[in-house]
């Protein structure tokens, strides 16, 4: 598959607006993955090959990305996350976290197109045959 022609742009772009403030591990892999991701999800929502997506989508892309990130808590520490618990007990306390396998394959199955942005993508979306 051809890489997005503008990605560098856009991670730098990206990166700019959410910085590695809190010294995450993996944080260039995070948002790697993520870009990635909503590039897809956006060329397969518009019908565009990645290649040729126009480059009035790409604030869009980064907006989508940046969504993603906060509402899933993507560079939040693991101590201070509250969503990726597995299990909690009472007696002698315990707390089960999810793992980063488990996590990255729940963020595979989210539709990252929400009604905020199918508005703006519905003006460049073709037609498919």
């Amino acid at each position: 598959m051809e890489e997005h022609p503008r990605i560098d742009n856009i991670t730098t772009i990206l990166k700019s607006l959410v910085p590695n403030s809190k010294s995450i591990d993996g944080y260039d892999s995070i948002v790697n993955f993520v870009i990635s991701k909503v590039i897809d999800d956006v060329a397969s929502y518009t019908h565009i090959p990645v290649i040729e997506l126009p480059e009035e989508l790409d604030k869009t892309i980064v907006s989508i990305c940046m969504q993603l990130m906060e509402s899933h808590q993507l560079l939040v520490p693991i101590e201070d996350k509250n969503t990726d618990v597995a299990a909690l007990s009472e007696g002698d306390t315990s707390v089960t976290f999810k793992s980063p396998a488990t996590v990255y394959t729940e963020l595979q199955l989210v539709n990252t197109l929400t009604d905020n942005y199918l508005m703006i993508l519905n003006n460049y979306r073709r037609i498919k045959y």
